[in-house]
């Protein structure tokens, strides 16, 4: 069973999601590497600019380039 965040765990942002908001720093930290390929920037610096997109974060845990990952939106 996976735990949810606590109420004093740090959350890296989510944007443009109305279900995700967020989330725990624990799941981005293993991708740091990842990001900064993606994104030229470190997971503290996309956070303190507003996080990652849905589609962003899942390339970054996927070990993905963002513009390969395109999640399916319900209409």
């Amino acid at each position: 069973m996976t735990k949810g965040p606590t109420s004093s765990e740090r959350i890296f942002p989510v944007l443009g999601d109305p279900n995700v908001r967020g989330v725990p720093w624990r799941i981005v930290e293993p991708h740091r590497k990842q990001a900064m390929t993606n994104h030229d920037q470190t997971l503290e610096r996309l956070a303190e600019r507003g996080g990652l997109s849905l589609d962003e974060l899942v390339a970054v845990i996927s070990g993905e380039h963002w513009h390969d990952v395109i999640i399916r939106k319900p209409k």
